[in-house]
């Protein structure tokens, strides 16, 4: 790898109820949605929103995610071990990126700059956690 590009990230890993509450966010809509219209009307006009109702899968009885909440869940929970070992051990060039108003705290961003070994940092100003 010659170059690596991370987006609003940090190698804490995180909590088991971080990740049910990603399952409880999907699992609180009302699907599924008559249309893409209704989708956005009831997901918001945010990039991450409007990404989800792009996603969206056309069945018979309507427009459903792809994902199944329970399936993300688990696999949020498999992964969100701590990686400092494998980041700290990282020389290919990296530059990372987060948001102004992103998940992260300053703390966390600067630990993740400062532990890692060949790596740049960029602050997207006004920009929120669906900076993407």
């Amino acid at each position: 790898m010659r170059r690596l590009v991370l987006l609003e990230c940090d190698a804490d890993g995180g909590t088991t109820d971080e990740a049910k509450a990603v399952g409880d966010y999907f699992r609180s809509w009302e699907v599924p949605f008559a249309t893409r219209e209704s989708a956005q009307a009831a997901l918001g006009d945010r990039p991450l929103s409007r990404a989800c109702v792009a996603n969206l899968e056309e069945r018979q009885n309507g427009l459903d995610p792809r994902s199944d909440p329970d399936l993300m869940t688990r696999t949020l929970v498999a992964v969100m071990s701590p990686r400092w070992d494998a980041w700290q051990s990282t020389t290919t060039p990296t530059l990372v990126v987060y948001a102004e108003h992103g998940m992260f705290t300053d703390k966390q961003k600067d630990q993740l700059i400062e532990r890692g070994r060949n790596v740049s940092r960029v602050d997207l100003a006004g920009a929120g956690n669906d900076a993407p």
